[in-house]
């Protein structure tokens, strides 16, 4: 931290380590040269430091770790003080520790950002777009009319939550937000069922995002028994990958 400071370093070091001249702050003569402004607000924090500090001979000096209440270092105190000040990112636990492919995680990552490439997005930025949603053909396209608010997806949420006899919880009218959505009911689920639940959100979100590029790239009519079956298939492929938080979902019901 005083890197600069060479003069006092070699001369009043000596003086701080006999316990002399630090109550009154003589060691400030000994610094030789001329201060940038940094080196300068250095040697004022010091000062501070020292107000009021009493040597005591004999005891050895010891490194004490602020952090921790310990006053021992440790890396997961260092990693706090690393996000001290961080903006927190709510759906991150529900994202990256539920049970996803990695692709679809990322997805999803996306979609709370709101940085998928709808209709919305590429007409800011004057690219060719789809006029209306590709699924309802009712209104402008959002990544949130998508996914919560299209009559499309709220079909399609009823009868893919009905696998685990949540259909209740499937987007009413009142929610304009997926991710809002997503946190009110994962809360309503609780553990230990909401690891499963999350899973099965992100599968179904997924499933609707593939049936909509479907729609808009291949030319496919939207289909809720397309997209649930294919849901279905991509079900199937994910508890064979390990996805244990599936298993007690009844595939029978996305038929």
């Amino acid at each position: 931290m005083f890197r600069n400071l060479t003069s006092w370093t070699n001369c009043g070091s000596q003086q701080l380590l006999r316990g002399q001249t630090v109550t009154n702050l003589n060691w400030v003569a000994d610094i030789r040269g001329a201060l940038s402004v940094r080196a300068l607000a250095q040697v004022l924090d010091l000062c501070d430091l020292l107000e009021g500090l009493v040597l005591q001979p004999g005891i050895p000096d010891k490194h004490s770790w602020k952090f921790s209440a310990s006053g021992d270092y440790s890396s997961s105190s260092a990693y706090q003080v690393l996000l001290l000040g961080a903006v927190e990112f709510r759906p991150a636990e529900r994202i990256w520790k539920t049970w996803a492919p990695r692709k679809c995680k990322f997805f999803m990552w996306l979609v709370v950002h709101d940085r998928c490439w709808t209709a919305d997005r590429l007409a800011k930025r004057g690219m060719d777009h789809p006029v209306c949603c590709p699924l309802c053909d009712q209104a402008d396209e959002t990544i949130n009319h998508l996914l919560v608010e299209c009559s499309f997806a709220k079909q399609f949420w009823f009868l893919f939550l009905r696998s685990g006899d949540f259909q209740v919880l499937c987007p009413s009218t009142g929610d304009g937000c997926f991710d809002s959505w997503w946190e009110k009911s994962a809360e309503v689920v609780g553990k230990p069922l909401s690891d499963g639940f999350n899973s099965l959100v992100i599968l179904g979100a997924w499933s609707i995002w593939k049936h909509r590029n479907r729609c808009v790239f291949d030319g496919c009519s939207p289909s809720v028994e397309v997209a649930l079956s294919a849901a279905r298939e991509e079900m199937m492929c994910w508890r064979l990958a390990g996805a244990k938080t599936l298993s007690f979902f009844h595939l029978e019901e996305l038929s």
